[in-house]
């Protein structure tokens, strides 16, 4: 996520969105002049309306050729597991003499076994997965979808798109270019810039013989198309989520010969239809997740009039953004950045799209809003140094031209009139203001004007098709869903009542769904996982809050490892005489006991010491355990505080240093009694539980302060 030059699609993507597809820059049906020289036309691969003739014959010859998976060293899989091929294709159908290009796809073998490990009919008919974006590289994907159930019994296919990662990105430096020029203090200036880039990779991307006007969304069927001749496959199950549902809808048109059945997911309708009012999709998630939470008693008190202190962080980051001094680098290279109110709204928003991470929303809006009052720049310091993207991989050359060929800038401009009207702290903070407009004519500029809306409309179908949609989804929710299950009569609807963006792949038995529709297409739905397969978040709402980790990424960003490390030593040097101690003191006094040896006058400060020793490693024991468990619901959650039994384990750390202090003093006071190497030992972890305490203290791990 580029802080310094946000725009809704980059703050998407960065947050964990491997949407970012519904957001945002594709080119003009061809005229008759481009027509008249073309191959012919296939039956029933486009609707009867201006179009480009298509020739998949041509996809026999070249056919299939194995390579070795780029992603072989970053993912743990087993030889054989996975495997992965390319297909060659060309670039622009509805151009003659088009240039070929190579597609990269990835194949996940059956098991042949359940999650039990018993053994299970490997079917004929593999899957072929859509991925989202659209832009989205093809890695996580492998790595997510390898141990997906829907693996137990089928072959699953993920082509890598077009344009994207190794399928020729041909914008692999997006952002990063003249950062010295992107890097504005003002957020409209901001996303002005952003376009620069997309006005930048159109340029290069033509200069190098790349012609953008052959990626969208129906470009992207005819390969889905392609990969399927070059395999030898007569048909096959389809599925996609987020703009692997679009993708689906236009798959339906190209090849409804090839597709036996298709799910599609997380619904981004083909014409869409109110897609790009994510003022209003936020809007209602909010009142979703506020009204939630005061439901839930222990929520409605840990975080009182939550929704007016949010929405009052970010207005007040929209009156007054934050600039910050970070090192001066190829990021920043006038060593400032600036955070703009997206960050409030769209952590949240991001974040939503997993419902694993949802129990951790109200918390973590509680936590910004407190960042905000508290004006931290230490947080927002840590925010601009760890801008990196947060894992999610986007080929943004191809994504800006689906976008705007395929009309979601367009569309964007129309709607976001509306959107400021409704809604105008949620539009203000995503960006929806003049520069929508602008992104719309810099589309038309560069020569990627909307196609014909005609090739866009949404028809009914014979294919199988279950659409499916998650209740909390915050980008594509269920209206969108509905609305094309409505165009679409033949299709069944099912809505997972607890789950975020694309439930048929995160939810553990929504394998088992989809593989029983695929089974049998027309036999009634099995809905006890979409009934029951997930749970209602429960809100988190004991949070030590602490800058412990704001302060670790800062001191780790800016040269001063050193520093970190040494503060990590003392630490862990302090734990383990602690832990010694904790040992070796009972140990002591059970072979004294046994040994019957005379109670000696130093027994009590053997006792505040060992008790001191407990107090240092229930301490840090309880932090840990709190650190583990936000870390486990989201990272994210770390930048605010740490969870589970961290709130009230805090509380041994000043005990910790109370006792140590006692330790020390009746150890000293009794030095004439204890021998040489008892006395060293009891200072030693007295000291050790104070400094234990005391590192706590440095480190705002406190329970007050």
């Amino acid at each position: 996520m580029h802080l310094s030059s946000p725009t809704l699609a980059a703050l998407v993507a960065a947050l964990l969105l491997p949407l970012a597809a519904d957001t945002v820059l594709a080119r003009q049906a061809p005229s008759p002049d481009d027509n008249a020289a073309a191959p012919p036309l296939i039956d029933g691969a486009l609707p009867a309306v201006a179009q480009a003739p298509v020739d998949f014959e041509w996809l026999r010859r070249p056919g299939v050729e194995s390579v070795v998976c780029p992603f072989r060293e970053a993912i743990d899989y087993d030889p054989g597991d996975l495997e992965c091929g390319l297909i060659r294709v060309p670039e622009n159908r509805e151009v003659a003499g088009s240039r070929t290009i190579e597609l990269l796809f990835v194949k996940v073998n059956a098991t042949g076994e359940d999650a039990e490990g018993e053994p299970v009919e490997v079917r004929d008919d593999p899957v072929l997965y859509l991925t989202g974006g659209p832009g989205v590289t093809v890695k996580g994907y492998a790595e997510r979808l390898k141990d997906h159930s829907i693996a137990h019994k089928r072959d699953l296919y993920i082509l890598e798109q077009r344009g994207i990662g190794n399928s020729g990105d041909f914008c692999p430096f997006w952002g990063s270019r003249d950062r010295a020029s992107r890097v504005r203090g003002d957020y409209e200036e901001s996303q002005r810039a952003a376009l620069q880039d997309g006005r930048a990779c159109i340029a290069r991307a033509r200069g190098a013989g790349v012609d953008p006007t052959g990626y969208h969304t129906f470009e992207n069927a005819r390969d889905v198309k392609a990969l399927r001749l070059a395999l030898g496959l007569n048909s096959w199950n389809v599925w996609g989520i987020s703009y692997g549902s679009v993708l689906g809808q236009a798959v339906l048109e190209v090849d409804p010969e090839g597709t036996e059945a298709m799910i599609i997911d997380a619904m981004v309708p083909l014409d869409l239809n109110q897609l790009m009012r994510l003022p209003n999709w936020y809007a209602r998630l909010l009142d979703r997740f506020f009204s939630a939470c005061a439901a839930q008693d222990d929520c409605a008190d840990a975080y009182p009039e939550l929704e007016a202190r949010y929405r009052s962080a970010i207005q007040a980051m929209l009156d007054e953004p934050i600039e910050v001094e970070v090192p001066a680098g190829e990021r920043y290279p006038e060593g400032r950045a600036w955070i703009f109110a997206d960050l409030v709204a769209g952590m949240p928003f991001g974040l939503s799209y997993e419902q694993a991470t949802h129990a951790a929303i109200p918390a973590i809006m509680n936590g910004l809003a407190r960042q905000v009052e508290r004006n931290n720049t230490d947080f927002f310091r840590a925010i601009a140094l760890a801008d990196g993207g947060m894992g999610v991989s986007v080929s943004m050359g191809m994504a800006a031209s689906v976008r705007c060929l395929d009309g979601y800038f367009e569309m964007n401009a129309i709607e976001a009139p509306r959107s400021l009207d409704e809604h105008p702290l949620y539009a203000a903070a995503f960006g929806t203001g003049p520069v929508t407009t602008e992104a719309a004519a810099l589309c038309r500029e560069l020569g990627l004007d909307p196609r014909d809306p005609a090739l866009y409309e949404i028809r009914d179908t014979e294919v199988p098709l279950v659409i499916a949609n998650g209740a909390w989804d915050p980008i594509t929710p269920p209206p969108l869903a509905r609305y094309v299950a409505e165009k679409i009569p033949s299709a069944r609807y099912v809505e997972f009542p607890h789950a975020g963006h694309g439930p048929t792949r995160s939810i553990e038995c929504a394998g088992d769904f989809m593989n029983d529709f695929f089974d049998d297409p027309d036999a009634e739905l099995d809905m006890d996982c979409v009934d029951n397969g997930e749970d209602a978040a429960d809100y988190i709402t004991s949070v030590l809050e602490t800058d412990a980790l704001q302060r670790a990424l800062i001191l780790a960003e800016t040269g001063e490892e050193k520093r970190l490390g040494l503060h990590l030593a003392w630490g862990g040097a302090s734990l383990a005489v602690a832990l010694f101690g904790l040992v070796l003191i009972p140990a002591a006094a059970v072979t004294r006991r046994l040994n019957k040896e005379p109670t000696r006058r130093s027994g009590k400060a053997r006792l505040i010491a060992g008790l001191a020793a407990l107090a240092a490693v229930l301490y840090l024991t309880g932090l840990g355990v709190g650190g583990a468990m936000a870390a486990n619901v989201t990272p994210a959650l770390l930048l605010f505080g740490l969870a589970g039994p961290a709130p009230w384990m805090a509380w041994f750390g000043p005990l910790a240093v109370v006792l140590g202090l006692w330790a020390l003093v009746r150890t000293i006071g009794q030095r004439k009694a204890i021998g040489r190497a008892t006395l060293t030992g009891l200072v030693l972890v007295a000291l050790a539980a104070i400094s234990v305490g005391i590192f706590g203290l440095a480190w705002d791990l406190w329970p007050i302060g």
